[in-house]
């Protein structure tokens, strides 16, 4: 988030509050309450959150894999050939976002005369069967698939979930996303593979921090803290003057 790095938002929100706080990524979130509620014996799932921008969550071996600095996943940055006029709010061109989030389908849109602002625009010219919503929303989903075809190469992952506002037109979505994937991956990482909407919907945020909340303080560590705390002596009272 620019303008925030390095600030200790989970120590602010302590202090002020006078309670723990965990702070995580939205998609991390999503994956996690897809994963334990739709998904609960898969073990190794990537949840890609199609919106203004473009991210995925991971859960590996059954718990999210966040990376050495928090920032695994950030696939809306991996650059896509072929789209190099497609600048990107991150100072390069041809990420993956700028060519295939929302906010790129709603700009192209409103270049073909179409009063488009959002993601949540897209998908109501789909829904009301606009071709060149519906032809835009299919290449991005043959763009989405051409990097996560790498990607199940990297991972081996079970199942992708799409989320995300786009994911409401998931029909055409997917559809590309499934056309480039199981041709381009290897059959071996295909074989079992699932690549499916959403189930948690509009939930999967929430339930998700919910979940991390519950795990965090039901774990052992957490556990052995607080009853490290209980057990310490309480300070000695002292007389009034």
């Amino acid at each position: 988030m620019p303008g925030w790095n390095e600030y200790p938002i989970p120590e602010f929100f302590t202090e002020r509050y006078g309670i723990s706080v965990l702070v995580d990524n939205d998609v991390n979130v999503m994956a996690l309450g897809e994963q334990r509620r739709a998904f609960p014996d898969t073990r190794y799932l990537m949840f890609v959150k199609i919106g203004t921008g473009i991210g995925c969550g991971i859960i590996a071996d059954g718990d999210l894999h966040r990376g050495a600095q928090g920032c695994a996943g950030d696939i809306g940055h991996i650059r896509v050939s072929g789209h190099e006029e497609a600048g990107c709010r991150c100072g390069n061109s041809a990420c993956l976002e700028a060519v295939a989030g929302g906010a790129a389908l709603a700009r192209r849109l409103t270049d073909l005369g179409f009063e488009v602002s959002s993601g949540s625009g897209v998908v109501e010219l789909v829904m009301s069967g606009n071709i060149q919503a519906l032809r835009l929303v299919r290449e991005a989903g043959r763009v989405v698939g051409e990097v996560l075809a790498g990607l199940v190469n990297f991972f081996n992952p079970e199942v992708i979930v799409i989320g995300g506002v786009l994911s409401a037109v998931h029909d055409h979505l997917v559809a590309g996303v499934r056309e480039v994937i199981y041709r381009r991956s290897l059959p071996l990482a295909t074989h079992h593979l699932e690549i499916v909407p959403s189930r948690t919907g509009a939930d999967a945020a929430a339930l998700g921090a919910g979940i991390l909340a519950i795990e965090h303080f039901l774990s052992p560590g957490h556990i052995d803290q607080v009853l490290a705390g209980a057990a310490r002596p309480a300070p000695p009272l002292r007389a009034a003057p």
